[in-house]
């Protein structure tokens, strides 16, 4: 997070400082922290296992690139969606599974696509998340979500994930699922019926 600031004071200062038209720049750097912002909270999603210290790590991360992108935008309330996104994750760190499933913020502000990755993190080994389950990297990962900004598409992979993990249990002839899988298939459920 220090690298990022630092790196965005640099450009701002080396590069955009000297414009006149500063409504203008602001115009244009603010898709850049709405960028960082949401790439932000999609590898936060993926940190895989995240325990309590990393919980703590993260929410301080959450703080720091609020005031990271500051230098991009009048306000940092101004980037709108992404702010809110960024305000609305943090507090979901610390919260059970099923508050995490209720939360107002869910559809609207963050998609579900990135709450469900998110519980992959709560979830056993067994149940691999999907670009585990693909054998994909994060970086592949990550340009796979670029490629196909569609929620449905992302839903889509998600269900394969969880459709898998159901047949790897029933291959070990298992008894019972991970505590969160319910929960992840109820917003999956709740987020495919949204679509339609």
């Amino acid at each position: 997070m220090k690298e990022l600031q630092g790196f965005i004071a640099r450009v701002m200062s080396d590069y955009f400082k000297h414009f006149e038209c500063l409504d203008f720049v602001f115009d244009n750097t603010e898709a850049i922290a709405q960028r960082a912002i949401e790439l932000f909270i999609r590898n936060a999603s993926l940190i895989r296992p995240l325990g309590e210290g990393g919980k703590m790590r993260l929410a301080a991360d959450f703080a720091q690139m609020e005031m990271a992108v500051g230098p991009f935008c009048r306000r940092v309330s101004d980037l709108g969606k992404s702010y809110r996104m960024l305000r609305s994750f943090r507090p979901l760190l610390f919260q059970t599974s099923e508050h995490v499933a209720s939360s107002p913020a869910l559809g609207d502000t963050i998609p579900f696509s990135i709450i469900i990755q998110f519980l992959f993190t709560r979830a056993p080994a067994e149940l691999k998340s999907p670009f585990q389950r693909a054998e994909w990297s994060h970086a592949r990962f990550s340009q796979w979500l670029d490629d196909h900004p569609s929620e449905k598409d992302r839903l889509l992979l998600i269900r394969g994930a969880l459709e898998a993990y159901v047949q790897s249990v029933r291959s070990r002839e298992g008894k019972e699922f991970a505590p969160v899988y319910p929960i992840m298939v109820q917003l999956l459920q709740k987020a495919m019926s949204a679509l339609q």
